[in-house]
């Protein structure tokens, strides 16, 4: 569906565009010019995805099928395809580029369509980003008479869907640990990028904390110091992910609390039950397995509590 010259170029544009923005753009339009069709890869964050959605508005591209996005780390071209480099998400201009199109949005269609859209460039599939670039093409031609049943709502939905339910999983399963440096530190791979979506969740759960979440398979991190209201969320590279896994020192009552923890999931195991009565296997139902990993309650080292015993819990060990 091709949208209107008037409503969406008006709700991208703008002036003194910095230069990263205006030397991509200028060489989608060469692109273009020069090739059947350009593949435009960008960083999965609302910022990369939408910034380069921006691009093509900026280009002018008219024919829906001229420009094909795609996550950077995994996109090929096909015959026919020029591949065109679209700017960082993290610089300045591409940043503002993401802002007036998420903004465009939320004044043509709503603000439900503007959520969806950050929850899709979450998703993890390769062709989320073209998935986003259709639905706002769709939002901008048709506004608050957005149709349900277009293709384009329907494949944006089922990825707005799919994060939803994972940003869920994350808040539920994220297990804290208590660190040397007296700071907490949990380490979770989502099957999305979920950490930038529940970080304030857990900055109001934990305010007094200071507080890291990390997702080392997408080199992202929400770090917290205690008192603040919301967290700062950044991109950590692989190499320091992984240190910052493997060199994890806890504190001397982690292992107290982690066995007490274990304690009490294992008192609270059904035994013995089969698959037609109630409450049977409900971890495996609830909990999806590739997560079993991460949680102490799971791991058999939580079961020994060494040999410190925190002093809020001297003398109520039973015997």
């Amino acid at each position: 569906m091709r949208a209107s010259s008037s409503g969406s170029s008006e709700a991208v544009s703008g002036q003194g565009e910095a230069s990263a923005v205006q030397t991509a753009t200028q060489a989608l339009r060469e692109a273009l010019k020069a090739s059947e069709g350009v593949l435009l890869p960008c960083e999965p964050s609302p910022e990369g995805v939408l910034a380069a959605v921006g691009m093509t508005y900026l280009a002018r591209v008219g024919r829906t099928d001229r420009v094909r996005l795609a996550r950077a780390d995994a996109c090929q071209p096909m015959l026919g395809e020029a591949l065109c480099v679209a700017p960082p998400a993290t610089d300045a201009s591409a940043v503002a580029l993401a802002r007036r199109v998420l903004a465009g949005v939320r004044r043509s269609t709503g603000t439900e369509a503007a959520r969806r859209i950050v929850l899709a460039c979450a998703a993890d599939g390769p062709d989320a980003p073209e998935a986003v670039r259709r639905y706002v093409r769709t939002c901008f031609a048709c506004g608050r008479a957005l149709p349900l049943t277009d293709p384009s709502v329907l494949a944006l939905d089922d990825l707005a869907r799919t994060v939803t339910n994972e940003v869920e999983k994350t808040r539920q399963f994220v297990r804290f640990s208590h660190v040397a440096d007296g700071s907490w530190m949990a380490v979770f791979r989502p099957a999305a990028n979920t950490v930038p979506l529940v970080a304030n969740h857990f900055a109001e759960r934990m305010g007094t904390e200071r507080f890291c979440l990390l997702d080392p398979t997408r080199g992202v991190a929400a770090l917290h110091e205690a008192g603040e209201r919301r967290c700062q969320v950044m991109g950590v590279d692989a190499q320091l992910a992984s240190r910052m896994e493997r060199e994890l020192r806890l504190a001397s009552d982690e292992p107290y609390v982690r066995a007490l923890w274990k304690r009490l999931y294992d008192g609270l195991a059904l035994e013995g039950r089969g698959p037609y009565e109630r409450g049977y296997d409900l971890r495996t139902h609830w909990m999806p397995k590739r997560l079993w990993e991460g949680l102490v309650e799971l791991d058999p080292r939580s079961a020994d509590p060494g040999a410190h015993v925190p002093a809020r819990y001297a003398g109520r060990q039973s015997a």
